[in-house]
């Protein structure tokens, strides 16, 4: 009796062991109130442009927003976190820049600094990798030591810079094996292999246990995931979501001018008119938002509160549309190439345009707005140009607010903040304001 009560105790301390450890593991944040998150990307880059509005932290609607992304910092060839730009990050003068002398801040880290003293319920996350700058994941995540290189530089960076609320992991994507765009000099490529997908859960769960370790519990960590079905089997979200704050699904750039056929990129229900295949691929069905929040919440068993979903502030598009007619003509259409958008890389454009640019298209002689009614989203066509061009407007991000809130997902993130119009911000206000009552309990569908 005795040997088979101490077998019974020690099962139960075991199982008792590794329960706490995994409690241990999980975010302090995961004890947070119902509040929506509104998160938004702000793009480093965007100081020296006016197609971003020459944005500057100091512009930012702060009173609107729930978390800040910055974008971008990289993995380095040394597995170091890194700035993309140390000089608008740490050097630049700004409004609020504390001085020239080596311990004083300037740059966007001390406009961070002095807002994060006037918001301090705003959290700001330092986004590393993006789609140009994930080079060095790959190498980074491949074994214990290497990944730790990475995590103590962020341990580092996280005591150094304590206004800094932790880290946005936007690997894209793990799993893949991704070759440099030719025509696009800031391209880095993406290598990946099939050992990805136990580094990657790797990666994130020694984060996690470095916080827990350094004093840094309250730190955040979230990743942005693919909308993809395809991507998000390279990678094990079931097993990672519990070591994340939330995470970020990015409902868009479902489909693009790399195709010869015009769509939505960011449909939030699938057409059941859409011409796309179904194999190997099920594009038709399963590039939607619907759907994609669906797989992360039903199929990973993801609950849906640490799942925020995507809205673009920026366009898509296509040239030499087809006029196939019909009560939506331009969509669904053959279509060859680009037309270059604001926000593009002449050498490699995608149609991509901000929102505040999108809205002085629509009131250009030529352009005609249509709205999928089955999609939920708008789109610009140009018959005689032959131009079309995907996109969000205040009405689908309305109808995608409500999606959020009648389906009980964690917030909305999106890419990014010097798309909306610096006008009074619409787009953000009104992703603000929607969910703002914070959650909207009701069963999912």
């Amino acid at each position: 009796m005795k040997h088979v009560t101490l077998k019974k105790f020690l099962a139960f301390f075991v199982v008792f062991l590794l329960t706490f450890t995994q409690i241990t593991l999980m975010p302090k944040a995961a004890e947070k109130s119902d509040k929506k998150n509104v998160v938004v990307y702000f793009p480093n880059w965007g100081t020296y442009n006016t197609a971003h509005s020459s944005i500057s932290v100091d512009q930012l609607p702060w009173d609107k927003v729930t978390v800040i992304n910055h974008a971008f910092f990289e993995v380095d060839s040394s597995f170091k976190l890194n700035s993309t730009d140390s000089y608008a990050d740490f050097d630049k003068s700004f409004p609020h820049s504390e001085g020239w002398d080596a311990d004083k801040l300037r740059g966007h880290m001390g406009e961070y600094k002095y807002y994060k003293s006037q918001y301090p319920s705003v959290k700001v996350l330092i986004s590393v990798g993006g789609w140009t700058r994930g080079a060095n994941f790959h190498a980074m995540a491949s074994s214990s030591s290497s990944r730790a290189v990475f995590i103590n530089s962020v341990v580092d960076f996280l005591k150094k810079y304590p206004f800094i609320d932790g880290i946005d992991i936007d690997w894209e994507f793990p799993g893949i094996d991704r070759k440099a765009d030719p025509n696009d000099q800031f391209d880095k490529g993406c290598p990946g292999g099939s050992e990805d997908k136990q580094n990657f859960t790797s990666l994130l769960r020694e984060i996690r246990k470095a916080y827990n370790d350094n004093g840094l519990s309250n730190k955040m960590l979230t990743i942005a995931a693919p909308s993809g079905y395809d991507k998000a089997q390279y990678t094990e979200p079931n097993v990672y979501a519990q070591y994340l704050d939330f995470i970020n699904v990015m409902t868009y750039d479902m489909h693009g001018a790399w195709e010869t056929t015009t769509n939505h990129h960011a449909a939030i229900y699938p057409n059941p008119n859409d011409p796309s295949g179904t194999s190997p691929v099920d594009i038709k069905n399963k590039y939607n938002t619907d759907s994609a929040m669906r797989l992360y919440r039903d199929t990973y068993n993801i609950p849906a509160s640490k799942l925020n979903v995507g809205t673009p502030f920026y366009s898509r598009g296509w040239k030499n549309v087809v006029n196939n007619g019909g009560s939506l003509p331009g969509l669904f259409a053959s279509a060859n190439g680009a037309p270059v958008g604001t926000w593009d890389n002449a050498q490699s454009p995608g149609g991509q345009n901000p929102y505040f640019k999108m809205k002085e298209l629509e009131k250009t002689s030529g352009y005609v707005k249509y709205r999928d009614p089955y999609a939920k989203v708008p789109y610009l066509y140009n018959a005689s140009q032959g131009i079309m061009y995907t996109y969000e407007d205040e009405e689908s991000l309305t109808e995608r607010c409500d999606y959020v809130l009648n389906n009980g997902y964690g917030g909305m993130i999106a890419w990014e903040v010097s798309g909306d119009d610096p006008n009074g911000f619409p787009l953000t206000t009104l992703m603000a304001n929607k969910l703002s009552g914070g959650s909207n309990p009701t069963t999912p569908n």
